[in-house]
């Protein structure tokens, strides 16, 4: 197996070497714009959002081995690329792999994002071998319809998709369905700060604790991107029991989002959530917010799409999750 600590040239013409902190972000920013807007992905999406300076730096400093577990490519002295591996545990045990690469678009097809992959492939077995995890571990990868490319890369070296992620959009917050006069169940809205934080990613981890292919929901994570200000949180007594997280979009951006729409599963199918997303809409609105996104998996069995698409919401794009399982080999 490699040693990835030194330079490795994996094919003629392009250099694979150590992330190298902090120097290596703004060419990292500039790769992924330049996979954004060569690769026909919308640049609203916030699906697969462009990171700012801040996400890079935080993902760096992620848990792991930073230098170990990103790897940039460089093309005659400048970096054209970089692929870095992250992991997680999902609710039914499954340890989930996932490398995650960009390549700019004119150096495509030479088998430098065939070798990104292998050197991906190399590394999470070592780390597989490290954690003991061997028996319940898979390599993930991610890959857009609009990308046919990537897609058949991951299919020819085994990758078979096991999900999608849908993305929606509102295009305009004009002409809104009214708000609901009372939620439903006696439930109220209460406005959410910090000390609601753990109360709220309780009720969503539960909500998704009998669905296939979610993370863990780790609690440090979700509390650093809380943005309080437009929640619709619906409480029934001392209880969570259904919540909107919608939050404004970065200035001039004109896209908001929906980043979590949940209702407790004995709430569900009685009109509760979409109140939430009804009133997170209307909060949005009154704060000048021209249009929003949200996000869902395809194959969502609790009929988000229809509440969407009542609510205004269109289609806009689709991303494949691909699996490939760990053969210890």
């Amino acid at each position: 197996m490699p040693d990835h600590s030194e330079s490795v040239s994996e094919i003629p013409g392009f250099l694979f070497r150590p992330y190298r902190g902090e120097d290596d972000h703004p060419h990292i920013l500039r790769v992924r714009l330049a996979c954004r807007n060569g690769s026909g992905i919308d640049p609203r999406s916030v699906a697969e959002p462009l990171p700012t300076a801040r996400e890079v730096a935080d993902a760096a400093a992620a848990p792991g081995d930073p230098h170990r577990d990103q790897i940039v490519v460089e093309q005659a002295g400048s970096v054209a690329g970089y692929a870095v591996i992250t992991s997680w545990r999902d609710q039914d045990g499954t340890e989930v792999y996932l490398h995650r690469g960009w390549l700019l678009p004119a150096l495509r097809g030479r088998g430098a994002g065939t070798a990104m992959v292998r050197w991906a492939e190399d590394r999470i077995a070592a780390l597989v071998g490290a954690h003991g995890t061997g028996d319940r571990a898979c390599f993930a990868a991610n890959a857009a319809d609009v990308e046919p490319a990537a897609v058949a890369l991951l299919k020819d070296l085994g990758y078979r998709r096991v999900f999608g992620v849908t993305e929606f959009e509102r295009a305009d917050l004009d002409d809104l369905p009214p708000l609901p006069g009372a939620l439903p169940d006696g439930a109220e809205l209460r406005p959410a700060d910090e000390s609601h934080y753990h109360a709220v990613w309780e009720m969503i981890r539960e909500a998704y604790a009998d669905t296939g292919n979610v993370g863990g929901w780790d609690f440090e994570a979700f509390a650093r991107r809380a943005e309080p200000a437009h929640w619709q949180v619906a409480w029934c007594g001392p209880e969570v029991v259904g919540a909107a997280l919608c939050v404004a979009g970065p200035e001039g951006s004109g896209v908001s989002e929906v980043r979590e729409l949940s209702v407790r599963k004995d709430r569900r199918r009685r009109g509760l959530g979409r109140a939430l997303l009804l009133c997170g809409l209307h909060a949005l609105a009154r704060h000048g917010e021209r249009g929003v996104r949200l996000f869902t998996g395809s194959a969502n069995p609790y009929r988000s799409y229809e509440l969407y698409q009542s609510a205004g919401f269109r289609r806009v794009a689709e991303f494949g999750r691909y699996r490939k399982p760990f053969d210890g080999e």
